[in-house]
């Protein structure tokens, strides 16, 4: 475990090594060509490496930490359109535990594009992942389409995982290293970054040109390690990764693409 989250931590700092929220002077962008960040193209593929951890309650009432890596394969497909007319892009993920094995199709996704907006479905949660022109501190409702309490399943627990998600562009059009891969112009989103005593949601993403989604972080957990009476003394300071007892971790970097 130590090791896993010590890779959560080295692999952020190169993700985020090159980034810089202040690195150029404000201009007026141009919508047309930011959406160069959200590429729909029927034949592009993604490919991700994805490390996670999930905690779950043990029958001791101890917590269990599951930790796995998953490689992903996001292909577009075929085109359809949706009740309105829109044209939408299917989106089919596929897994596999090592690159020796053959892809298995998983699930089936969709995305979509406005002049305004960018749109992924992703089992049956609708997500507004972008929205243009975009600026610096731009700001928005990513899940305008969610409920706020809609519950998930992690390990046979219920979680709320969406309560108070404001989306906002914390550096835009900087260069990065991610993963093996060097960038003139990527996006960082922080779609949510909250801590409370018995919650931690954080969840952040990384788009380059051409190519979409390249890295994403997510810390989804609840604990209710300071539900005690009295609170234990390091209730605020004892870090998640050590007092979260459901939900999850997850690192998602790119690996290939076309």
């Amino acid at each position: 475990m130590a090791r896993l989250f010590a890779a959560f931590s080295s692999g952020l700092l190169l993700l985020f090594a090159c980034t810089d929220p202040l690195a150029a002077p404000f201009e007026p962008n141009d919508p047309e060509a930011q959406h160069a960040y959200f590429p729909l193209q029927i034949g592009k593929y993604v490919e991700y490496q994805v490390d996670s951890v999930v905690c779950d309650f043990g029958p001791g009432g101890e917590t269990l930490r599951d930790s796995s890596r998953t490689l992903i394969r996001e292909q577009i497909t075929d085109t359809l359109r949706d009740n309105t007319g829109q044209l939408v892009f299917v989106v089919e993920r596929s897994e596999r535990n090592s690159d020796t094995l053959p892809w298995v199709l998983r699930r089936v996704w969709s995305a979509a594009r406005t002049h305004t907006q960018a749109i992924r479905s992703e089992d049956n949660l609708r997500f507004l992942r972008l929205v243009f022109p975009i600026e610096r501190r731009t700001r928005w409702d990513g899940n305008i389409w969610i409920d706020t309490y809609q519950e998930i399943e992690v390990a046979g627990e219920r979680i709320r995982p969406f309560v108070n998600w404001s989306y906002r562009v914390d550096s835009l059009d900087v260069p990065a290293r991610i993963g093996s891969f060097v960038f003139d112009s990527t996006l960082v989103v922080t779609e949510v970054d909250e801590t409370n005593a018995i919650e931690r949601r954080l969840s952040r993403a990384g788009y380059t040109k051409k190519i979409g989604l390249v890295w994403r972080e997510q810390w989804i957990l609840d604990s209710q390690y300071c539900n005690s009476a009295p609170a234990p003394a390091d209730c605020l300071t004892k870090p998640w990764e050590q007092k979260a007892q459901k939900g999850y971790f997850l690192l998602q970097v790119l690996t290939g693409h076309n």
